[in-house]
């Protein structure tokens, strides 16, 4: 561990420690936070703890995030292999 420590930059050092200090927070969230509640859903009901509905509900969020991002980052690639063709064929003539 002393050896990663030393490869780290002052910025990489910095990020590990906060992420350290926000897994940490995050621990006694959810030791805090542990009570069941009920949660109705269309059809059903079920009981959760609020920790884990808050984490599926950030679950959610986030994947669905990076699904909108990858059809953005999908888009612009299409558009920058079109551009390099577009150029190959300008270079050509």
């Amino acid at each position: 561990m002393k050896e990663f420590w030393i490869l780290l930059t002052p910025w990489q050092k910095l990020k590990f420690v906060l992420t350290l200090i926000l897994v940490i927070f995050a621990i006694i969230f959810g030791i805090v936070n542990w009570q069941e509640t009920e949660v109705d859903f269309l059809f059903f009901k079920i009981r959760l703890s609020i920790t884990l509905l808050i984490f599926s509900c950030l679950l959610v969020g986030y994947m669905s995030s990076m699904f909108f991002d990858y059809k953005k980052y999908r888009k612009k690639e299409h558009e920058i292999i079109q551009l390099k063709k577009e150029l190959e064929n300008l270079k050509n003539t």
